[in-house]
C-alpha cells in the first residue's frame, strides 16, 4: 500500500467525521439542524430588502464604511444623509453603533458580492432559500424513515422555485443592506436550536420540539429576524448562556469538549462577545450571570475562577479593539463616548467663560501622578456597574410609583401619549402580552409554587435544570427593571427593548409542569388548533381588517384585542394548575389560539401593514402582498 493510498484514506475517514462532529457541536442532532433550516425558511418569507427602523440607516452607513476600509462614516450609501438616528458625533466625526455585528457582517458582504458577480441576485436568493427548504425535506424525511417526505419535498420546491422566477423583480436594495439581514437572520435562526437542544436535555424530544415551535411562530421573532437591530442577537445570547449554564453542571458528553468548566468558560465568553455588539446589555447579563453562575457552582476555588476570569477579558479583546480603533477608548464603546461628549459640550456652552476650572493634582514632573492613574483606571471600571445599580434603583421606582407604565408595557398598550407613533399618531405598538399572548401561560407558576417541597429547594437550584431557570427567571426581573424607567416608548412595535423576555419566557413557560403535561399529552390538540385556527380564523381576521378597520392604528388594536382575548381565558386556566381529562384538552386549545394570535399579526404586518413599498425579497410573497389590499 503506497504512501498517497494511506493519507488518501485518512483524509476520507477525517471528512466522513468532520460533517457529522460539526452537526453535533452546531445543532445537536438532526432536529436541531432541522429547526435552523425552518427557521430560515420562516425567515425567508418574512424578509423585506428595506428599512423597517430608522436606526439601521446608521448601521448600513457604517458596514458601508467598514467594507471601504473606514470606521467612521465616510458616505451616505443608504437615507439622505450621514445623521440620521444612530449616528452619534465624536471628534468631529460621525460613529455608527453595534460595531461587532458590523464587523461579523463583513464575510456576508464578500459573499453576496461574490454571488452578484456571476449570477442575478433577485434569482439567487430565490435558489438558496429553495435549496434551504429542500434541505429541510430532506432532514424531515431521514428523521422519520419516510423518504417520500424528501421526493415530494423536491417537487414542492421545484415549483416554488419556477413560480418564484416566473414573477421575480429586479431588487432595489444594496449589498451592505443584505449582508445585515442575513447575518441578522442566521444568528436568529440559532435561538429556536438553542431552546430545542436544552428543553431536550431537561424534558422530552417532543416538549422540546413544541418549545421551539413556540418561539418560532408564537413570539415576533420571524418579525425582527432580518431587522438589522440587536434584538434577535440577544435572543441567541441569553439562550446560549442558559444551555451553556446548564451543560456546566451536568456530566460532559460531546464530542469536542471534556470538562463541564468548558460550557462555564463558554457562558461568560458570551458575555464579552456581546458587549461588542451592545455593552449596557451585556453588563446586564454579566451582572446575573456572576450571580447565578458563583452561587450556584460546587467549584469556586481559585483555579476555575481564574479560568473564567482570563477567557471572559479574552472575549472582550474585539470590544476593546475597536473601541480603540473607532474612538481610542478601550472600555468605553463609542456610542457612550460620544453621548459623554455632548454632555460635556452641553455643560461648557450652559456655564460660558465666567466660572473657574480645576485639575486633577499633577505629579512634580508635571503629568498627573500614579496614584491619579490608578484611580482614573479603577473609576473608569467602576463606572458602568454604578451605572446599572443605578437604573436598577430607578426601575424598582418606576415600578413602585408608577405601575401603569408597566402595565401598559406588559399588558394593555392602548391609545396613549407613551405608545403612539410620534409619525403619525398611530397606536401601532403593542404590550408583552399583545405580542405574545401565549406568555400568560406563566400563571401557572402560581401552582407550580405551591407544590414546590422547600426540602429540596436547595437541591434543585443547584441542579443543572434548576441553574438554568434560576438564570432565565432573573434575567427577565433584570431586563424589566433595567429598561422600566424608558417604556412604553414610541416605536416599539413589540416591545423590542425587553425582547429577551420571549425567548426566555417562552423556556420559563414549558419548563411549568401544567403547560408541560399539557403539551406532551394532548399535542396533536394543540398542532390542530394551530392549523385549523390559522387556516380558517386567519380568514375571519382578514375580512374584519378589509371590511371594519381604518388606518393601520386600528388594525393593530384588533390584533391587540384578539391576543387578549386568547391570552386571558389561558392565564385562568393556568393559573387552576389543572391537566386532567377535558380540562388538559382545553388548555392545549388555548395555548394553540393564543399561539396562532401571534402568527396571524406577524403574516399581516409583512403583508399588509408594513410591507415597506412591496420590498418582500420573496417574489411570491411580494405578489401576494400586491394583491392583498385591505386598508
Amino acid at each position: 500500500m503506497s504512501t498517497d493510498t494511506v493519507a488518501d484514506r485518512l483524509t476520507g475517514k477525517a471528512t466522513a467525521h468532520l460533517w457529522p462532529t460539526l452537526r453535533t457541536v452546531l445543532f445537536g442532532d438532526r432536529l436541531g439542524l432541522s429547526f435552523f433550516l425552518a427557521s430560515l425558511c420562516l425567515f425567508g418569507l418574512f424578509w423585506r430588502a428595506s428599512f423597517f427602523i430608522t436606526d439601521s440607516y446608521a448601521l448600513a452607513n457604517g458596514l458601508y464604511s467598514l467594507s471601504n476600509g473606514q470606521v467612521v462614516l465616510t458616505d451616505a450609501a443608504y437615507g439622505s444623509g450621514l445623521e440620521t438616528p444612530g449616528a452619534h458625533p465624536y471628534g468631529g466625526d460621525l460613529l455608527s453603533r453595534n460595531y461587532g455585528a458590523l464587523i461579523l457582517s463583513l464575510p456576508f458582504v464578500f459573499l453576496i458580492e461574490a454571488i452578484d458577480a456571476v449570477a442575478s441576485l433577485r434569482i439567487a436568493f430565490v435558489a438558496l432559500w429553495s435549496l434551504a427548504l429542500l434541505a429541510l425535506f430532506v432532514q424531515v424525511a431521514r428523521y422519520t424513515g419516510r423518504p417520500r417526505i424528501a421526493s415530494g419535498g423536491a417537487i414542492v420546491v421545484l415549483c416554488l422555485f419556477v413560480l418564484n422566477v416566473a414573477v421575480a423583480r429586479p431588487l432595489e436594495a444594496k449589498t451592505h443592506l443584505y449582508a445585515l439581514q442575513l447575518f441578522h437572520a442566521t444568528v436568529a435562526a440559532f435561538a429556536p436550536v438553542l431552546l430545542y437542544r436544552l428543553l431536550a436535555r431537561q424534558e422530552s424530544t417532543r416538549i422540546a420540539v413544541i418549545g421551539g415551535v413556540l418561539l418560532l411562530v408564537g413570539t415576533p421573532l420571524a418579525l425582527w429576524a432580518t431587522v438589522p437591530k440587536r434584538h434577535v442577537l440577544t435572543a441567541t445570547v441569553v439562550l446560549g448562556i442558559a444551555y451553556a449554564l446548564y451543560r456546566s453542571r451536568e456530566p460532559v458528553d460531546g464530542p469536542l469538549v471534556s470538562r463541564p468548566l468548558t460550557f462555564r468558560a463558554l457562558a461568560y465568553a458570551l458575555v464579552g462577545l456581546y458587549a461588542w455588539v451592545h455593552a449596557p446589555e451585556a453588563l446586564l447579563l454579566g451582572a446575573v450571570l456572576v450571580v447565578v453562575d458563583v452561587s450556584t457552582a460546587t467549584d469556586n476555588r481559585l483555579r476555575p475562577l481564574l479560568v473564567l476570569t482570563v477567557v471572559f477579558l479574552l472575549s472582550l479583546l474585539p470590544f476593546f479593539v475597536t473601541n480603540v480603533l473607532v474612538a481610542g477608548s478601550p472600555i468605553t464603546p463609542p456610542r457612550l463616548l460620544a453621548g459623554a461628549q455632548s454632555a460635556v459640550e452641553a455643560s461648557s456652552t450652559a456655564s460660558g467663560t465666567t466660572g473657574s476650572s480645576s485639575a486633577p493634582a499633577a505629579s512634580p514632573s508635571g503629568g498627573p501622578s500614579a496614584l491619579d492613574r490608578v484611580t482614573n483606571i479603577v473609576s473608569t471600571a467602576m463606572l458602568p456597574i454604578a451605572l446599572l445599580f443605578g437604573e436598577f434603583r430607578v426601575g424598582v421606582e418606576t415600578a413602585l410609583l408608577n405601575p401603569d407604565a408597566l402595565y401598559q408595557t406588559v399588558v394593555r398598550s392602548g391609545y396613549n401619549s407613551g405608545t403612539l407613533d410620534l409619525a403619525n399618531e398611530e397606536a401601532v405598538n403593542l404590550s408583552l402580552l399583545e405580542s405574545a399572548p401565549v406568555l400568560a401561560g406563566l400563571t401557572a407558576v402560581v401552582p407550580a409554587i405551591r407544590r414546590w417541597r422547600r426540602s429540596q429547594s436547595a437541591y434543585r437550584i443547584r441542579s443543572a435544570t434548576g441553574v438554568a431557570d434560576l438564570f432565565a427567571a432573573l434575567t427577565v426581573l433584570a431586563s424589566l427593571l433595567f429598561y422600566a424607567s424608558r417604556l412604553p416608548i414610541h416605536a416599539q412595535v413589540t416591545v423590542r427593548y425587553i425582547f429577551p423576555l420571549f425567548p426566555l419566557g417562552i423556556y420559563l413557560l414549558v419548563r411549568l409542569p401544567a403547560v408541560r403535561t399539557t403539551l406532551d399529552d394532548h399535542w396533536r390538540t394543540f398542532c390542530w388548533t394551530v392549523a385549523v385556527a390559522t387556516l380558517v380564523g386567519g380568514q375571519f381576521v382578514v375580512v374584519a381588517v378589509a371590511l371594519w378597520i381604518n388606518g393601520i392604528g386600528e388594525a393593530f388594536q384588533l390584533h391587540a384585542l384578539l391576543s387578549l382575548s386568547t391570552a386571558l381565558p389561558l392565564a385562568l386556566w393556568a393559573a387552576t394548575g389543572r391537566t386532567e381529562g377535558w380540562v388538559g384538552r382545553l388548555g392545549a386549545v388555548l395555548l394553540g389560539l393564543a399561539t396562532t394570535a401571534a402568527l396571524l399579526f406577524g403574516v399581516l404586518t409583512v403583508l399588509e401593514y408594513y410591507p415597506l413599498g412591496n420590498s418582500h425579497v420573496l417574489p411570491l410573497i411580494r405578489t401576494v402582498a400586491d394583491v392583498l389590499e385591505l386598508l
